[in-house]
């Protein structure tokens, strides 16, 4: 277990560095999200803490989101968290209109899904294309599919090739919402239309299908700003 250890921290240094392209340091990050959901390490572990794939306790995080997209980029964290074993649900707005993603789900989960987020939003600065704001916003909702669809298939094959994984992270996410549940939450749905056939959308997907959680470089795309 040191080994992984060792290489999720070299991951995050390499990320972190100054020095480091975009894309590279995208990658790296995903890479070291995957490392720690399969072995269940968390920030603690990093620093040569313990092992805590074992650690079932549920945990809370307010992970304010703040910027332009917020409210996109609230749901990308959202849905990262459910892919992650997490629950979760959109508190008040802040006053400056942040918004505001309460998480439930072991600290592990949690940090898995933050840094992945992390590398996401990064990617999605770089690559959202320049156009009207209903053009923009079909591409990121194609940009957050693309994501679901790499990551859910990566679980798949985690839990494919990992005996009793699917009963294990199953019952992670089902401990996460009856905490969230038992907290007196009264979570509402609803749904956002959303023309999936337009050619912002599958430009989104596209994007967000290149997006690799096992080390594989990004897709390729136009530069594009957040403005």
């Amino acid at each position: 277990m040191s080994d992984t250890r060792t290489r999720i921290r070299a991951l995050l240094v390499l990320a972190q560095h100054p020095g480091t392209p975009q894309a590279e340091a995208e990658s790296a990050l995903a890479m070291a999200s995957k490392l720690m959901q399969k072995h269940g390490l968390d920030d603690t572990d990093l620093v040569g803490g313990t092992v805590t794939d074992d650690d079932i306790e549920v945990t809370v995080e307010r992970v304010v989101v703040s910027g332009l997209y917020r409210l996109r980029r609230m749901n990308l964290l959202y849905a990262i968290g459910l892919v992650h074993s997490c629950a979760g649900y959109r508190e008040g707005d802040e006053d400056d209109g942040s918004c505001v993603l309460v998480m439930y789900g072991r600290r592990a989960d949690i940090l898995a899904a933050r840094t992945l987020w992390a590398a996401a939003d990064a990617m999605a600065a770089r690559l959202l294309p320049r156009g009207d704001r209903s053009a923009r916003t079909s591409w990121f909702k194609g940009f957050q599919a693309g994501i679901e669809e790499v990551l859910k298939a990566a679980r798949e094959e985690h839990i494919a090739e990992t005996t009793g994984a699917g009963i294990v992270l199953a019952d992670r996410f089902q401990r996460a919402r009856a905490e969230m549940r038992a907290s007196g939450v009264r979570v509402r749905g609803g749904t956002t239309w959303v023309d999936s056939s337009s050619r912002a959308w599958h430009d989104g997907r596209s994007a967000g299908r290149g997006f690799g959680a096992s080390g594989r470089s990004f897709t390729s795309g136009v530069f594009g700003e957040i403005g």
